[in-house]
């Protein structure tokens, strides 16, 4: 596909300023982001699945045991449903960023929900929060402001859960709101480098192959003019009296037409001597 003409001017969040230019962009690089948020996505249904066995260690009841399963089940699923439908389109559409926020949503829900069934401490929350923030901008190409919904969703909701149901003090509550903000902040400037750096990667590799094309398309011209020489030094039939020549489909063309045609030259008209005498008697001089 051909970079569109538009505005490649890149915005702060790192992405294009034109939507057609960003459109192009994510269009050219969906086989890179589809197989890496593939990846993640099955890596991390991999661990809240794995994580069930110590589910079954701090559980203190059937019940417990069941509603956990159910939980990390339901999110697993969710997570390879949608991994998989990724996975199977070819080309980027629109619905992507919110479904990988959607997916991102449901990860988080479900930390809450296992953390309050289990009654955990809120510290592993806290490092849950830290680990799927730090992946969600790393790993997961997704648009900035979804990036940042997300992990503003993770990283607040499980400081609000620690603290109304995980006993999580006072002091410790404020210390992990005032930890989320620089860790964001590092979190967008991370993303916002890697959307920079692949931006310009892809206008690198834009304007490669623009000039590849002109090249070929120079190449191409030269061999056209080469050929049409090559045309001029064969055999050409021309008339004996009008000196007309015929081309390669059997018209005959004048060969002023024929030369201009195929080559670079072009014709003045004037007169020789000898034709001025002949023509004009005692006027013999070149016009």
């Amino acid at each position: 596909m051909d970079q569109p003409h538009n505005d490649i001017s890149i915005s702060f969040t790192g992405e294009f300023v034109s939507r057609a230019t960003e459109k192009h962009y994510l269009q050219c690089s969906w086989n890179e982001i589809r197989r890496g948020t593939h990846l993640t996505l099955l890596v991390i249904a991999f661990m809240g699945l794995s994580f069930f066995i110590n589910d079954l260690i701090t559980a203190r009841s059937q019940l417990t045991i069941c509603i956990l399963l159910g939980v990390r089940l339901a999110a697993v699923a969710a997570i390879v449903a949608a991994a998989e439908y990724i996975r199977r389109q070819k080309h980027y559409f629109t619905a992507y960023p919110f479904i990988v926020l959607g997916v991102q949503m449901v990860i988080a829900v479900s930390i809450f929900m296992l953390a309050v069934t289990r009654k955990m401490p809120a510290i592993y929350v806290g490092v849950d929060a830290i680990l799927f923030t730090l992946v969600y901008y790393q790993f997961l190409a997704n648009r900035l402001d979804c990036t940042v919904i997300a992990c503003l969703f993770m990283g607040f909701g499980s400081v609000v859960v620690g603290y109304f149901y995980l006993a999580l003090p006072l002091p410790e509550f404020i210390g992990a709101f005032l930890f989320l903000i620089p860790l964001n902040f590092l979190g967008v400037a991370m993303l916002r480098a890697i959307n920079r750096t692949r931006r310009r990667a892809y206008l690198a590799l834009m304007a490669s192959q623009r000039d590849n094309r002109e090249k070929e398309e120079l190449i191409g011209r030269l061999h056209t003019a080469l050929g049409e020489v090559k045309t001029l030094e064969g055999l050409i039939p021309i008339c004996a009296k009008c000196h007309k020549i015929r081309d390669d489909k059997g018209f005959w063309e004048r060969i002023e037409k024929y030369i201009q045609d195929r080559t670079e030259a072009h014709f003045s008209h004037s007169i020789c001597p000898d034709c001025a005498k002949n023509l004009y008697g005692g006027f013999d001089k070149e016009q």
